[in-house]
């Protein structure tokens, strides 16, 4: 993978740093203060990685992901998050401080951004902090002070890669890395779904006939989408999809965190 984990790692470690400094304006967005472990009393730290690739240029993937309230490729869906900053829903000029806030599987979540950038050609950088949230079905509660991702183009701008990165603190650090793991998968892969649904393996395989044959899906190696012709995303034709991904997901976890 041409992928800069250098570039994003030093931006990553910048961009908590600055986390560090920044006040939550929602009226319970505020993290707890951390303890001996880095954590409030009973919680536990953990961290996440999800790294894939889609075979879709920037620009295309950049009009599926560059809205701070559009979630829709997250399982939200249209108009149902909201934000504090009303001037940023005019210009789409999203700031350190913005809030947004939205409801998924049973949780109310507060994310408020430390960073964010998405210049024309690349990389589109999204920081946030993740205000405590309960999911009851799994009997977990969890917060973040990172929470970041990275969408850089490669293969001579024929594909996107992705890093979704989380640093929290949980009631239990297990269940909360597998929900939050599953979830960024899935957002990952939908953002392909939305573009056409091909699966990636290879800069070689496009540069070929812009095409390639299955992917795994694995978070390490990547999977969805193949042409660079992809038409962009521009509404809801493809949220049922998204919701029926989403949902499977969902019941995977809490199945799964059930019989733990």
């Amino acid at each position: 993978m041409h992928f800069s984990l250098r570039s994003i790692t030093l931006l990553l470690a910048a961009s908590k740093a600055l986390a560090q400094n920044v006040t939550i304006p929602a009226t319970n967005g505020s993290l707890p203060a951390a303890g001996a472990n880095g954590c409030a009393a009973g919680y536990f730290p953990g961290s996440d990685t999800v790294l894939y690739t889609v075979p879709y240029p920037y620009q295309q993937v950049l009009s599926v992901i560059g809205n701070y309230t559009n979630l829709t490729w997250s399982g939200s869906p249209d108009n149902s998050v909201t934000t504090n900053n009303s001037e940023a829903l005019a210009t789409n000029d999203w700031t350190p401080g913005t809030a947004r806030f939205y409801d998924v599987a049973g949780a109310h979540v507060i994310e408020t951004i430390t960073t964010y950038s998405k210049p024309a050609n690349g990389p589109y950088v999204e920081i946030h902090t993740l205000a405590p949230l309960s999911i009851p079905s799994a009997d977990v509660e969890f917060y973040g002070d990172f929470d970041g991702q990275v969408w850089q183009p490669i293969c001579g701008g024929m594909a996107t890669a992705s890093n979704f990165t989380i640093n929290f603190c949980a009631s239990n650090a297990t269940t909360a890395g597998a929900i939050l793991h599953m979830l960024h998968m899935t957002d990952a892969a939908t953002v392909g779904q939305f573009l056409g649904g091909q699966n990636f393996t290879s800069c070689a395989a496009l540069g070929g006939n812009g095409t390639s044959t299955s992917g795994n899906g694995t978070s390490t190696t990547g999977g969805t989408a193949t042409s660079s012709a992809a038409a962009v995303y521009t509404g809801a034709a493809a949220v049922q999809t998204l919701q029926m991904m989403a949902a499977v997901a969902v019941a995977g976890i809490l199945t799964w965190a059930q019989s733990c």
